[in-house]
């Protein structure tokens, strides 16, 4: 794609925007008619790193049904998967960008208080502000793309080893962030009422403006929080479903009964006694009456 965009003029292209927001750019292939070229746009709100897999173009016929079959098994699972991938490495940045935040608090909130833990001045309410606001600068982002990851965690949930799901406390951490989600979108729609009803042109609109988005991020305290406490399940959950599954440690039941039988049939085959009467017949006297003459009669195949 890239190639036919900076080497020809394509006569047609246009975008194609699905209700989720994908977008696939589609443009008639260079010196072939009747084909093709679809590639993705990479997701609004996104960086994709050097080391992210990204999918490259495809060609599809002028076919509707083919080629839209092809774009669907082909170019958009493996879109998929790269913006996943981005967006997990977003949420492990964010969550070490929001500890960071908060032990930055930490070291200063006690300087801000008397031995009672009660403020000593208005520098405790500011730096209060600043830290409401940069915790939820590192949420904000995930209310759009969010409850995608969350969703593809919980598909993955039940497939994984019960143990350590249990002992990662997943279930209940994948609640928690569906939960903060939901509550940061709402503070977010409230803050947006707020911002649209102010008028440009008013003298307090900027400070009207700011202290609602100070109450927004005091608000949203609590979620962006509960957010930077459990993200980090997102990137266990997606690399406990990228490894290999462990090798049994011993083999099934149905293994055991044909290997079993398996070795009967052997024991009692025609090439088998042919062995055993030999053997008899090196080491020990007449072997037909050694082999077949016992106490239980002989076993019929």
């Amino acid at each position: 794609m890239s190639w036919a965009l900076s080497e020809f003029t394509t006569p047609r292209s246009a975008v194609l925007t699905s209700d989720s927001g994908i977008e696939f750019l589609t443009t008639d292939r260079p010196l072939r008619k009747h084909e093709f070229l679809v590639a993705a746009f990479e997701p609004r709100g996104t960086e994709s790193e050097a080391t992210t897999k990204t999918p490259n173009g495809i060609v599809v016929s002028n076919d509707p049904v083919r080629a839209a079959s092809r774009v669907t098994t082909r170019l958009l699972p493996r879109y998929q998967e790269a913006v996943r991938e981005i967006r997990l490495s977003q949420v492990a940045t964010s969550v070490t960008a929001g500890q960071r935040v908060l032990a930055e608090w930490d070291a200063v909130s006690d300087s801000l208080c008397d031995a009672d833990h009660w403020p000593l001045d208005e520098r405790y309410g500011l730096r209060q502000q600043v830290r409401d606001a940069e915790v939820w600068a590192q949420f904000a982002p995930f209310l759009e793309h969010g409850p995608a990851l969350v969703a593809h965690a919980e598909e993955s949930l039940p497939l994984l080893d019960p143990a350590e799901r249990l002992a990662g406390r997943w279930a209940y951490r994948l609640r928690a962030l569906r939960e903060a989600l939901d509550g940061g979108a709402r503070v977010q729609a409230e803050f947006q009422m707020v911002a649209e009803a102010l008028l440009p042109d008013h003298p307090r609109s900027k400070a009207m403006f700011a202290d609602a988005a100070a109450m927004r991020d005091a608000e949203g305290w609590h979620y962006s929080l509960t957010w930077m406490d459990n993200a980090r399940v997102l990137v266990d959950i997606a690399r406990a479903d990228e490894a290999p599954p462990a090798p049994p440690t011993r083999p099934l039941r149905g293994q055991r009964v044909r290997s079993a039988r398996a070795d009967a049939a052997r024991a009692w085959s025609p090439h088998a006694a042919r062995e055993i009467t030999a053997a008899i017949e090196k080491n020990a006297g007449p072997p037909a009456i050694r082999f077949f003459n016992s106490s239980r009669p002989p076993r019929s195949r």
